[in-house]
């Protein structure tokens, strides 16, 4: 028994002596972030490196609540975070390869410049945005003029009129696309033609250029060119294995989205007081557009739809569809609900106009003999376009108010044609195919539309009481 107690005082004794000469910390008192060794307080942070915008605390790389500036090519993954500002300074140009991921609740505040300087998030064709908000925290690109603080879902000191305050949203990809001349391929608006990052388009219509859902672009549009404004959401060539849903763009120079070809389908999208048109389809888009709603007003607006169908020879069997969508003039400043121009084909079912001097205008078009070229005036007469169940909310309109035939220009050939032929037989057309399937094309009050609970709390919309025109 003495031999035991005797070897466990030795053992400790020797530990005693041996953190003793070694450490000698006991004595040393080291401050927070720091390790005492051999008698010295070391650093946790030395040696530690931490990209931009965070800093070492004990030994671990935490955000310092910076704001982010960011410009030019992003050539590897990358995360942008809730808990600062991006300020996106120029193009910011997402590569093909990359994937961009930005986290519920961030906000991206642009710098104002224009024409080459315009600052605008472009995704190349490969390159992916993972956008993934949520109602509670949604994903909010704006202007640093913008007032909004982090954490909040709305400023105070820009209103539906501050447009042109930076640039927009690119999104491209490699889906069918119908461009000119036969061209499977073409450059987005805005990017020169010698930047490969700007073309879009191919024959991929299952691919995914990411995730975006509960996003808010705000204020944007600026030019950057003559003549030639970012929408707030561009989408060239985009496929169907994106996910797009819940998106809002208010107070944009030009167009809300538009959809430059591509098979991505669309839910629950809404655009307010944009300066050009709502939303815009060209080069035969062929997705579904489901749940929509724009909101239009101000002396430089447009149209609330504006629809294109294919512009060359390839890739010219696809349809779009538009289904659930409430079109609202706001003010006195009204222009068309529609304008369905050459070669539009697709499906426009379940909506409703609401304060529109004109609703749907048609496009015609005529060979020298006074035939019909191929436009969307004989795609109605042949099926390929086609307007159903939906409804016009007006006091005073008649059935017969409901489209509206033109001929682009003044050229004398069609304007002859144009009148020779008559307009009454597109509109007949028109509104017998809105009559016999809702029952009367004019209401006094909507029951068709779009479900407009779903923008509710998370929009800049919502925040401005729009919902309840």
């Amino acid at each position: 028994m003495k031999i035991l107690r005797l070897s466990i005082l030795l053992l400790v004794f020797g530990l005693f002596l041996t953190s003793c000469s070694n450490d000698e910390c006991p004595d040393v008192p080291c401050p927070a972030g720091f390790t005492c060794d051999n008698g010295t307080c070391i650093d946790n942070c030395e040696g530690v490196i931490c990209d931009e915008g965070f800093s070492c605390n004990n030994g671990v790389c935490i955000s310092n609540g910076t704001d982010m500036t960011v410009t030019g090519f992003i050539t590897e993954d990358a995360t942008w975070t809730a808990d600062r500002f991006w300020i996106l300074d120029g193009k910011v140009i997402v590569e093909d390869g990359v994937t961009l991921t930005i986290e519920p609740g961030t906000i991206i505040k642009a710098k104002e410049g224009t024409e080459a300087a315009a600052a605008a998030l472009v995704v190349a064709r490969g390159g992916k945005l993972m956008a993934d908000g949520t109602a509670d925290n949604p994903i909010i690109f704006t202007s640093v003029l913008d007032n909004i603080e982090l954490g909040e879902k709305f400023g105070t000191n820009l209103g539906n009129l501050d447009n042109e305050k930076w640039g927009g949203v690119v999104l491209l990809g490699n889906a069918k696309i119908s461009a000119k001349d036969g061209d499977t391929e073409a450059n987005i608006e805005g990017v020169p033609v010698t930047d490969s990052y700007g073309k879009y388009g191919g024959d991929d219509d299952t691919d995914n250029s990411g995730v975006l859902r509960y996003l808010s672009i705000r204020h944007g549009g600026v030019t950057i060119g003559s003549g030639n404004e970012l929408n707030g959401l561009t989408l060239g060539g985009v496929g169907n294995g994106t996910v797009l849903e819940n998106i809002e763009v208010v107070a944009n120079l030009d167009d809300g989205v538009e959809f430059f070809g591509g098979s991505v389908n669309a839910k629950n999208i809404i655009v307010a007081w944009q300066g050009d048109d709502g939303i815009d389809i060209d080069m035969n888009y062929s997705g579904k557009i489901d749940n929509f709603a724009v909101f239009h007003g101000g002396s430089d607006t447009d149209e609330a739809l504006e629809i294109d169908g294919p512009e060359g020879s390839t890739y010219t069997d696809g349809l779009f569809e538009l289904g659930f969508g409430t079109l609202v003039a706001l003010d006195t400043e009204k222009t068309s609900g529609a304008d369905i121009k050459s070669r539009a084909q697709g499906n426009i079912m379940n909506c409703v106009w609401k304060g529109y001097d004109n609703y749907i205008e048609i496009r015609a078009s005529y060979n020298d003999d006074c035939s019909d070229k191929l436009d969307s005036w004989s795609n109605i007469g042949t099926g390929a376009l086609v307007v159903s169940q939906s409804e016009l909310v007006s006091a005073s309109a008649t059935a017969a108010d409901v489209a509206s035939v033109y001929v682009d220009g003044d050229d004398a050939v069609q304007l002859a044609c144009y009148a020779a032929a008559g307009e009454s037989d597109a509109k007949e057309m028109v509104a017998d195919n809105m009559i016999a399937t809702n029952g009367n094309a004019v209401v006094q009050t909507a029951t068709k539309g779009a479900n407009l609970s779903v923008f509710e709390n998370w929009t800049w919309c919502s925040n401005e009481g729009l919902l309840n025109q």
